[in-house]
């Protein structure tokens, strides 16, 4: 229904409840809210504010009516809402409580940051804890981001907060203790069964961003040690011969499955660059996992960048140079 049809029945009503004439009635009759009361679209883009704002928002505010532009025949006539302040926009009572519920190990003092908004849609806030939300207007719903800013794909999973694309762009460093926590959540699901450590997608992704990155090394042998258990660690682990064997075995069958897919995803890289981005050579045969794979060498490889130096902290004084006692 439009702002014109909502005022017309609005006048209507009242005039059958008073007896008035349409003009009279008119007058007494409020306009009806929007979703265009909260100012311009955009007006809050940038800002940031806390889950607990947002929440004392959503527990005192009245519901507002807003015209979502649908045809009137259509059945769903869209969710409750309130106009936020926080978000300069009309948002669903639902969907700030599911956002609250997957915040809450954060705890409702967490700031959130409006990245964009398109009113009566959506609006997307990230965390300071690193995460990214889509807020769904026109339902009462929430679904995560990958972390990478204005990335609209949905992340790997909890533990793998990026979308493919984006967690090959991750520096080694961070491939690295991704897999750490990774292997150990999967250890802790699975139990005592090495069998069931096996197989899992969440490895294949890991392992082919670390191609990427030339840190298959380093990221596979940190993956398998979490996600079953260091070679020096097993007979400590299991006492029986048997289950000890199980697990050696179990290790090197997913060893061998990550360096297939490994060696496939290389190729695959090596296939879509067409040559090294560096030189412009073409690739040499053989498989190099210590080189990313869009580079010929380690000579071809970039430096990483290097991290700038903090500022000195002005209130506390600079050492002394060292002076010979004797």
């Amino acid at each position: 229904m439009t702002r014109d049809k909502k005022r017309k029945a609005a006048v209507r009503a009242t005039q059958k409840a008073t007896g008035l004439r349409y003009t009279q009635a008119a007058r007494l009759t409020p306009e009806p809210e929007t979703g265009a009361s909260a100012g311009p679209a955009g007006d809050r883009v940038g800002q940031s504010f806390t889950l607990q704002e947002l929440l004392g928002e959503c527990a005192t505010l009245p519901p507002a009516v807003v015209d979502w532009g649908w045809d009137p025949e259509y059945e769903y006539q869209g969710p409750d809402v309130f106009q936020s302040k926080v978000l300069g926009a009309a948002i669903p009572f639902g969907t700030v409580l599911e956002l609250a519920g997957e915040l809450s190990r954060e705890g409702r003092g967490t700031l959130l940051h409006l990245e964009s908004l398109s009113p009566l849609e959506s609006a997307v806030v990230s965390s300071s804890g690193q995460r990214r939300f889509k807020l769904i207007i026109t339902q009462d719903s929430v679904y995560e981001l990958c972390q990478q800013p204005r990335c609209s794909s949905h992340p790997e999973n909890e533990l793998i907060p990026w979308c493919r694309d984006h967690l090959a762009e991750c520096d080694s460093g961070v491939l690295v203790d991704t897999a750490r926590d990774w292997g150990y959540a999967q250890s802790e699901d699975a139990g005592r069964d090495p069998e069931s450590r096996e197989g899992a997608e969440g490895a294949a992704v890991l392992v082919r961003a670390a191609v990427a990155q030339g840190a298959y090394p380093r990221v596979v042998s940190v993956l398998l040690d979490a996600c079953f258990e260091p070679d020096d660690m097993i007979d400590e682990v299991f006492w029986d011969p048997k289950d000890a064997l199980a697990m050696r075995q179990a290790i090197e069958r997913e060893r061998l499955r990550l360096e297939r897919i490994a060696e496939t995803e290389y190729r695959r890289i090596q296939k879509e660059t067409g040559a090294c981005v560096a030189c412009g050579k073409a690739f040499r045969y053989g498989v190099d996992m210590d080189v990313p794979a869009r580079y010929c060498s380690t000579g071809c490889v970039p430096p990483p960048p290097v991290a700038a130096e903090p500022e000195p902290d002005p209130w506390w004084p600079a050492p002394s140079p060292d002076t010979d006692s004797d």
